[in-house]
């Protein structure tokens, strides 16, 4: 199959770890849908899988961009940022997700679909 995918159902630790090498070596973005919970993964850029989400249903408002390094300690495996997340009219101006609920959202999402 292509990527990005959505990803629809969890993946345990090595198929993450797999993914990661696949792309980047150590990280996997990730494009989440907060509302919806959907997930998609396996991409060059965040915007591409933004795209896949869209074409699927998902609202823009609705999607924000994260990296996973699976090979990190706990702590130091997610971060926030993307490029499509700079959304100053949802009053996001940077590439890091100001808010705590949807930085939450994410985290729970990705603890569900990522077995780190």
């Amino acid at each position: 199959m292509a990527w990005p995918k959505i990803i629809k159902s969890p993946l345990n630790k090595t198929e993450t770890k797999e993914l990661a090498e696949g792309f980047f070596g150590d990280m996997i973005k990730i494009v989440v849908d907060v509302e919806a919970g959907k997930v998609a993964a396996g991409c060059s850029l965040h915007a591409d899988a933004e795209q896949l989400l869209l074409k699927h249903g998902s609202k823009q408002a609705d999607i924000w961009g994260a990296n996973i390094f699976p090979g990190r300690k706990s702590g130091q495996r997610l971060e926030f940022t993307a490029l499509i997340n700079i959304r100053p009219k949802h009053g996001n101006k940077s590439q890091y997700i100001s808010s705590p609920d949807i930085r939450r959202k994410v985290e729970s999402m990705i603890g569900h679909y990522f077995e780190l």
